[in-house]
């Protein structure tokens, strides 16, 4: 893009902001405010895209090549993009040399607004889990306005974006089709790029014939969002209260558990391999201690189950080695309660009007599951009672990623979590907690959720199964 355009859109997207201010208040002109008071007609719905195969002559002479390796997993492909705008798959092979890989980069971190990433995957994947793999992986990355995929022939490309609609994807799509691998890709970035520019150009202009009803109805609107976020801080603020409250009871748990081992690590006859499982054990106990102290978010607790995991497992081999038993095996935690420590086997278990999965589980909830019983559940403290830690609310969705975390962390876990309240957050919508990733991928176009809109360019699709390796 040449400088005079991006200087043009800059002067496009100043001009409204800085008319707003000269009629608002300072203490009304939140650009949140503002942002809520603006129709949705202003602004371009999401969109995501597919093409069918071109015609052969116009592509390069590709052989197909076998399935996507199992370790191409949606979780290493959002991993590759949050710090690259391209990332080429196990199982695409040399689809790209690295001259080609380094100007494909090069070209899509020169664009702007479009904020293109793109991901190169096995010819032997289908238009269906094209589509999924692309919704899954933009929630995972949480950031990217535009996710393209395209086989390693060029032949199959889909696009979902959130500054782009349906129509104007299909476009791209099927104006790109034909191509080289390489040359795909940039066309497609480079007409991306050209179009949200014409959009924001258009939205400018949409925003001056709407600017005297959005000084009419700014005052209002930010009215309602102050109520409203002092709303959510307090919500935060009582979540956050409550999550402390249940991880220090787990904190407070495995010291007591520890204690009981009553060791003394100075003594000389000690077993060494004992002495070091429990100084694990207790620096784990007390690692968990100071994350705790420090947690000021959600997020943050994370780090404390993760500790509490590791100290779990070494108090569990230390008493083992006290009653001459073989270390167990470090299996994930017990699912319905991780502070009974590692799991020693899967069960089947559906939570009330849910669908059956496997879990890990502890030889007690194992035996309980299976003779038709209640396991004993982790109740933590939630809204005033208490409730099991996977349907008390997504501010619990970082506890249990900690105590999860070495064993597949929320790949796992959202296997797990289907139909309770953490597992609905787990497939969510992009960005922040909530939502719903599942809405229907059926037709040429419609809402894919999270925010992403679908369409398949001149060519119709089916609805989306797995992604198969992905």
């Amino acid at each position: 893009m040449s400088s005079d355009n991006r200087t043009a859109r800059t002067v496009r997207r100043a001009a409204l902001p800085a008319l707003v201010a000269g009629f608002v208040a300072a203490g009304l002109a939140s650009p949140a405010a503002a942002a809520a008071a603006i129709p949705d007609t202003a602004r371009p719905a999401a969109s995501v895209q597919h093409a069918a195969a071109a015609p052969a002559a116009a592509l390069p002479n590709t052989a197909p090549q076998a399935p996507a390796r199992a370790d191409d997993t949606v979780g290493q492909i959002a991993n590759g993009l949050v710090d690259s705008r391209l990332y080429v798959t196990s199982g695409a092979g040399n689809a790209l040399s690295a001259a080609d890989r380094q100007q494909v980069e090069s070209r899509l971190n020169g664009l702007g607004d479009a904020d293109v990433r793109a991901v190169v995957v096995d010819n032997g994947i289908t238009q269906q889990q094209m589509g999924q793999m692309l919704v899954s992986v933009a929630n995972r990355v949480g950031e990217g306005e535009t996710y393209v995929g395209v086989t390693a022939n060029g032949r199959l490309m889909a696009g979902i974006s959130q500054n782009l609609d349906e129509q104007k994807i299909n476009q791209i799509v099927t104006r790109t089709n034909g191509q080289p691998l390489k040359e795909r890709i940039i066309d497609f970035g480079d007409r991306a790029e050209k179009q949200v520019d014409e959009n924001s150009a258009a939205a400018a202009t949409l925003g001056y014939v709407m600017l005297g009803v959005l000084i009419a109805l700014v005052a209002a609107a930010s009215s309602v969002f102050l109520v409203a976020r002092k709303r959510r801080q307090e919500r935060q603020a009582r979540e956050m209260t409550e999550l402390k409250e249940g991880v220090e009871e787990d904190v407070t748990l495995l010291g007591e558990d520890i204690a009981r081992l009553d060791l003394d690590v100075m003594d000389r006859e000690l077993d060494p391999a004992i002495r070091a499982d429990y100084e694990r054990a207790m620096n784990s106990y007390d690692e968990a201690k100071r994350a705790t102290d420090r947690a000021a978010r959600p997020q943050d607790m994370q780090n404390v189950t993760q500790a509490l995991e590791d100290g779990r497992f070494f108090m569990v081999a230390t008493r083992a080695r006290l009653a001459g038993d073989e270390v167990p095996e470090r299996r994930a935690p017990c699912f319905f309660n991780p502070n009974h420590g590692p799991s020693v086997k899967d069960v089947v278990w559906a939570p009330p009007g849910g669908t059956a999965r496997s879990v890990p589980a502890c030889a007690a909830d194992a035996k309980a599951v299976l003779s038709g019983a209640e396991p004993d559940s982790r109740m933590v403290p939630y809204q005033g009672g208490r409730r099991p830690y996977w349907n008390a609310g997504p501010a619990y969705a970082p506890y249990a990623g900690g105590y999860y975390a070495g064993y597949g962390g929320f790949d796992l876990l959202t296997g797990m979590m289907v139909g309770t309240m953490l597992g609905s957050m787990m497939s969510g919508g992009f960005g922040g907690y909530g939502g719903d990733m599942g809405g229907g991928f059926g037709g040429e176009g419609g809402d894919v959720g999270g925010g992403w809109d679908f369409g398949s360019g001149d060519f119709g699709g089916g609805g989306f199964g797995d992604f198969g390796g992905f």
